[in-house]
């Protein structure tokens, strides 16, 4: 039994394209960064409607085997990916002094899935 566990599943689609260095570029130290959108949304209760939200979640692919896979992988690619939580120091050019926290996920795994047709009415009817 791990007495500590940092494990991330996330599902969805790539917001952009991925950002991977040149192929003669490739170190040991090299990587790749994925940015996956997710679809959720509150109930707001007061007017009664669904309220969309998009979250966006920076992957950092390490190495060279992911900087090789996510090659080529773009906006609207339906992926899995599982890895660890990692909060970063972020400093901003432009405010040097107040610099940021922000979570990235390192990935570990990464799937490319199949888009599912999920409620889609295209239409389309039986006549028995």
């Amino acid at each position: 039994m791990d007495i500590f566990k940092n494990a991330v599943t996330l599902r969805g689609f790539l917001g952009r394209d991925a950002e991977v260095p040149a192929s003669d570029h490739i170190q040991r130290d090299a990587f790749a960064v994925l940015t996956l959108c997710i679809e959720s949304g509150v109930w707001n209760t007061a007017t009664n409607a669904w309220v969309p939200q998009t979250a966006r979640h920076t992957i950092i692919c390490p190495g060279p085997y992911f900087c090789g896979f996510t090659r080529g992988m773009k906006q609207g690619d339906y992926i899995e990916i599982e890895g660890e939580l990692r909060l970063s120091t972020v400093v901003d050019s432009a405010a040097p002094r107040s610099p940021r926290q922000e979570c990235r996920v390192y990935a570990t795994q990464i799937r490319r899935l199949e888009i599912p047709a999920v409620g889609v009415n295209e239409g389309i009817t039986e006549e028995t």
